[in-house]
């Protein structure tokens, strides 16, 4: 009688090192049916638990990605096999009897043939745990997928002390050299992150950024960049603080919004930029100008230059006016109150905080970041107890940053409330 679990399938035979793998697709069903996590390549109940819950955690995520996306798609499963008798069976390369038809090249010998897998084998995955235990959750709910087809990747596997440990290497080699996706490639490509969609559309659409923005890989920009506003992945930051919600915001980025929800988010993000180029006139020098002109040179160079023009100046900016938008004000007269307040590195309260003068460069570190936001969401009328603190807390720690005595030093205020 045949075993309901034997495999005959289309295959490709290569190798590579000291590995002979063939390249092949299964079912879901067939995924979901016999593949089993990498469990096998521990003998230890305390190391297979682990990689047990290291799985399970994520295969949730991946089980809807099947269910909602239509273009869902995978990269190759890497697939462990031991035990059974596999049999390959090569498809001969002969003289081609077609006249017309390019004769097939010799080196084919060997490679394209039918695997078969008896079905007493054990197969496990090596790379791709998450993605079978997201296809088990995902038919669970939908049955139709089950004849769908993702490509995998048999290798052998000899279930023994040196078998186990040869199995081992190649999963902790997989996943420590496998790239995860940058957050500048998810800005150019992710077509269901809804903030690298609105931010790739405002590069395209807006006079601030057009031919103005630094498509460097992090947030950082050179002060010998004359030309850039600021940097797409500062872009893509700033509208994460202004739109991310509290609960389920990861979520919701993986899965592209209605057209007009995206429009919506172009609509608001547009809005915010209008409104802060509206109120510093450095903005509007650059949104007027031609990329050529390098007016950013004149806002952010050696001597300092303007807050806005260094990308933790916007980032610092963001957050202040989701502050005040959670304490009741409107976003534009958040804007306008911060416009009031001097943006000049080289002035208070940013120097000494933000800016090195001596040095002639910005001061990292997340500690002075967050006083900085708390100093101007003071300055605009702001209740420092909405953000966790209080002034005595807050002048305390700004004067510790400009060693100087807290009574030595005065936190400034434009306004006597928000509202």
């Amino acid at each position: 009688m045949k075993n309901p679990n034997e495999l005959i399938i289309p295959a490709l035979r290569a190798h590579i090192g000291d590995w002979v793998y063939y390249v092949t697709f299964l079912r879901m069903d067939q995924i979901a049916d016999q593949i089993h996590i990498a469990q096998e390549i521990h003998s230890s109940n305390v190391l297979k638990d682990m990689i047990q819950r290291q799985i399970t955690n994520r295969a949730g995520q991946i089980s809807d990605y099947l269910l909602k996306q239509p273009q869902r798609f995978f990269n190759s499963l890497i697939i462990g096999v031991y035990g059974g008798s596999p049999d390959w069976y090569e498809l001969k390369i002969g003289p081609n009897r077609h006249p017309g038809v390019p004769e097939l090249p010799l080196e084919l010998g060997g490679v394209l043939g039918i695997l078969r897998l008896d079905g007493t084998q054990t197969f496990f995955a090596i790379d791709g745990q998450h993605r079978v235990e997201g296809v088990k959750q995902a038919l669970k709910r939908n049955s139709e997928l089950s004849r769908e087809e993702i490509s995998v990747i048999f290798v052998a596997h000899q279930n023994d002390p040196d078998g186990m440990e040869r199995t081992r290497r190649l999963f902790t080699t997989l996943n420590r050299y496998a790239k995860p996706v940058s957050k500048s490639e998810i800005v150019a490509l992710d077509e269901d992150d809804i903030i690298a969609i609105t931010t790739r559309e405002l590069v395209e659409k807006h006079p601030l950024f057009q031919e103005k923005i630094s498509l460097s890989k992090t947030k950082a920009i050179a002060v010998k960049d004359h030309r850039s506003f600021t940097t797409i992945i500062t872009l893509y930051d700033v509208l994460e603080i202004l739109f991310k919600t509290a609960r389920g915001w990861a979520e919701f980025k993986r899965h592209r919004p209605e057209d007009s929800t995206i429009a919506e988010y172009y609509a608001n993000s547009k809005q915010f930029w209008d409104t802060l180029v509206k109120y510093f006139p450095p903005l509007r020098e650059i949104l007027t100008s031609e990329p050529d002109k390098y007016i950013a040179g004149r806002y952010r160079n050696r001597e300092g230059g303007h807050l806005l023009f260094r990308p933790v100046g916007l980032l610092i900016i963001a957050q202040v006016v989701c502050q005040a938008r959670d304490s009741g004000l409107s976003e534009r007269e958040a804007i306008k109150r911060i416009s009031e307040v001097s943006m000049e590195l080289t002035d208070e309260p940013w120097v000494g905080l933000l800016w090195d003068k001596i040095n002639q460069r910005m001061i990292s570190g997340t500690v002075p970041q967050k006083v900085a936001r708390q100093l101007l969401f003071h300055c605009i009328g702001g209740d420092l107890t909405d953000m966790k603190t209080d002034m005595e807390a807050v002048r305390r720690e700004y004067a510790g940053l400009l060693n100087r005595d807290a009574s030595e030093v005065k936190l400034h205020r434009q306004y006597t409330s928000l509202l």
